[in-house]
């Protein structure tokens, strides 16, 4: 079982490897090719449908996973069944927005259109969670890949051959297409032989739409806050801002799938800990070895973070440089706050997070109105930033089961700091 895990933690991050080979040799030369503007009108409206589509699912990451590790033929069931709820779900929040920007005359409409269609097939592929609960990644990643490196090689022939930008409508589309249709053919081939009843599937719809709704409004404070920056500097600032944005914020971020590994493997010797003290320390240590494996990417960022923007994405992205390393520490916060949340959650605190994630969107929407109206993109940074930090700390100080302070400091005791006191 042990080798298993490996195996499927090997075939997740191999994709992740892959994404980042195709971010620098080929997105880079593709928004070299449309500048900001562009770039950032893509950016744009992929995030406002990014959003929607977290809606439509209403929590079925978690509800899917559980309920396939469980039983397969049960989680199967539950997929199939409710597939007419999330498309439905999608079609109903996206109109208002497709129909604002038509009457808008939004010049990018083409782009929307783009982002709506993709969208929708991720949201209606659960698939990939339900290889990814069998432990099944291999699947998920050689399809991811495939469809990968067709969409790359579009996306580099179109720059290459200067064609108009509205070209990349289609690799969009089949970034999500190609996978999600694969998937499926595969997910009922394996289920040639299950039949599910009219009242079953009602049972499951009903399942989820009872049991999702408690996901929803903390998946949807996650998808808001970690996006608001970006959508902001969109309605404030306009789109070229956007892909100055985004082209920081996707290369402060590319490196975050190591951490994420070192902290989903250390994760099962934390939960299964019962002694307190020894939890925590634990977990201060998964925080200092995060903080030390980030840090000697942050100096690279530092020393060879511009020259790779200038030389890869042009001198139009020169203004990415210093939001690059803002974004660089917002991404080890970000890695730390996981497993500070990930400790809360040890002590079953999900309704604390839940609650804590709808106050720190508010706080994410009042600091980037402020800093963004201004400094623009660097204030947006700044808001990213701090809104990490404070989520880091203080909003999870407030936690009363056991102290995340308390764990904080211990981290630092790690470090040799003399101003930790056990307790």
């Amino acid at each position: 079982m042990k080798s298993k895990i490996v195996s499927n933690s090997i075939w997740m991050m191999l994709e992740k490897i892959i994404s980042i080979l195709g971010l620098i040799f080929v997105t880079s030369f593709v928004a070299k090719y449309v500048g900001p503007e562009i770039y950032g009108k893509i950016a744009f409206s992929l995030s406002i449908f990014q959003i929607i589509l977290v809606v439509s699912q209403f929590g079925s990451d978690v509800l899917i996973f559980k309920r396939v590790s469980k039983s397969i033929i049960s989680g199967g069931n539950l997929i199939v069944s409710t597939i007419p709820l999330r498309f439905i779900t999608y079609l109903i929040f996206s109109l208002p927005i497709i129909i604002y920007n038509e009457l808008e005359s939004h010049n990018g409409m083409i782009f929307i259109y783009a982002a709506f269609v993709a969208c929708l097939f991720q949201a209606l592929d659960v698939y990939s969670i339900y290889y990814d609960a069998l432990l099944l990644s291999k699947i998920n990643t050689i399809l991811n890949v495939f469809s990968l490196i067709i969409c790359l090689i579009l996306r580099w022939y179109i720059a290459f051959e200067k064609l108009d930008a509205n070209w990349l409508c289609i690799p969009i589309v089949l970034t999500t297409f190609i996978p999600y249709i694969l998937r499926q053919i595969i997910f009922a081939r394996g289920r040639s032989d299950a039949k599910i009843t009219f009242r079953q599937r009602c049972r499951y719809t009903k399942y989820l739409f009872s049991a999702g709704v408690s996901f929803v409004l903390s998946s949807i404070s996650i998808a808001i806050y970690t996006r608001l920056s970006l959508l902001m500097l969109g309605f404030m600032q306009g789109q070229t801002a956007v892909g100055v944005f985004s082209i920081a914020l996707t290369l402060a971020g590319s490196w975050s799938f190591i951490l994420n590994s070192i902290i989903t493997s250390n994760l099962p010797s934390i939960f299964s800990e019962s002694n307190n003290r020894v939890t925590i320390r634990k977990a201060a240590n998964l925080m200092c070895l995060v903080i030390m494996v980030s840090v000697p990417i942050i100096i690279g960022v530092f020393v060879m973070g511009g020259w790779f923007i200038e030389y890869f994405y042009g001198y139009d992205y020169s203004s990415s440089i210093v939001p690059l390393r803002i974004l660089v520490f917002s991404t080890m916060i970000g890695a730390l706050g996981i497993v500070s949340s990930r400790f809360i959650a040890k002590y079953s605190g999900y309704s604390f997070l839940s609650k804590k994630m709808i106050l720190v969107a508010i706080l994410s929407l009042l600091l980037n109105l402020i800093l963004i109206h201004y400094f623009s993109v660097i204030g947006a940074c700044v808001a990213t930033l701090l809104t990490e930090f404070l989520s880091l700390t203080i909003f999870n100080y407030f936690y009363r089961k056991e102290s995340v302070l308390k764990m904080h400091l211990a981290c630092f005791k790690v470090f040799g700091c003399k101003f930790y006191r056990s307790s």
